[in-house]
């Protein structure tokens, strides 16, 4: 299972893969980056971490196994 990350930076939102903090793409909107993260992991479980007003949040897209850390 992949994990990406999504931080508002600099006046737009940037995608990272998390375990490289490198960026991978920028874009105007969040819709955007998770529109390229289910093109790279071609609907494959995945999940993406962003900064909500109550704190850290996932958001798990495609087949997600639980049992999997």
């Amino acid at each position: 299972m992949d994990v990406y990350r999504i931080e508002f930076e600099n006046e737009r939102w940037t995608l990272y893969k998390s375990h490289g903090y490198k960026p991978i793409l920028q874009a105007d909107s969040q819709g955007e980056l998770i529109d390229h993260v289910l093109a790279l992991t071609r609907g494959e479980g995945v999940v993406i971490r962003f900064m909500g007003n109550s704190g850290l949040r996932e958001l798990r897209l495609g087949n997600v196994r639980d049992d999997v850390p």
